[in-house]
């Protein structure tokens, strides 16, 4: 039996995968100079955002789920999280702004066409890696935003990690926290692995979940103690990440064969 069920199967996803990423990938300079032409306010541009991410999720048949205690608007904060694979990132744009304020974004995604004046547009800096007195300026800059009030959310670890679990976070969110005296609210994305790993165009039919975690306090951190506190919040991240995995993966076992 040349195709059986399980072949057929994969062929479907890596015909979804690749459709979806070709076309999220050459959509994306068209969104940006749209953002950049007509929207109208920070709104507009993110809901332009999250639409184009909306569609490349519904083409690789990938559903986002968010729960937990949301950080609630005008009471500063910083919301860290972690990424495993691209449609991790493609559920954060999807669903993330109505929780936040101001946003980070490695500054790789200046170079997509349109990407800069679209970001700036959408309330998303761009942090200058290798640049440590263009960094520091930003992060003064968010400690001035977070504590007026802002939710700015900053990745943990930097990077997209590319394999299922959560890698190291950098001390960056914590640093800006920690001056600010605001809290850290520690967002889990689990599943984006297991859709779409990070290199593949296999896509497959899932649940990507975004947990919010409780608050966690920095009154009385000191900047000497930044990585610890950003290893605590790794540990954070990585346990929630490791209980959702564990109730997946009972569920699957649960399903019929």
């Amino acid at each position: 039996q040349i195709f059986s069920p399980k072949r057929s199967n994969a062929f479907a996803e890596f015909g979804r995968g690749s459709i979806a990423s070709l076309s999220g990938l050459a959509g994306r300079p068209i969104v940006n100079a749209r953002i950049v032409r007509s929207a109208r306010d920070m709104n507009e541009a993110r809901q332009m955002i999250a639409s184009h991410f909306a569609r490349f999720l519904e083409r690789c048949h990938i559903d986002v789920h968010v729960d937990g205690p949301l950080p609630k608007p005008g009471v500063g904060c910083v919301v860290c999280y972690n990424e495993s694979s691209f449609s991790d990132v493609a559920a954060y744009g999807k669903v993330m702004w109505p929780h936040l304020d101001r946003a980070a974004a490695a500054d790789i995604y200046s170079f997509i066409p349109f990407g800069r004046a679209a970001t700036q547009k959408a309330g998303i800096e761009m942090v200058p890696r290798g640049n440590r007195a263009g960094t520091d300026r930003l992060l003064a800059k968010m400690v001035e935003a977070v504590q007026r009030g802002e939710r700015l959310a900053w990745g943990g670890e930097g990077k997209i990690q590319g394999f299922d679990g959560v890698g190291r976070f950098k001390i960056g969110a914590s640093l800006i926290a920690i001056r600010a005296q605001v809290p850290v609210v520690p967002v889990t994305f689990f599943g984006g692995h297991h859709t779409l790993p990070l290199g593949s165009v296999r896509a497959r039919p899932g649940q990507i979940k975004v947990r919010f975690g409780e608050p966690i306090p920095t009154a009385g951190v000191t900047e000497d103690n930044a990585r610890v506190f950003a290893d605590k919040l790794q540990s954070v991240v990585a346990a929630t990440y490791e209980s959702l995995k564990q109730n997946s993966d009972q569920s699957t076992s649960a399903r019929p064969g």
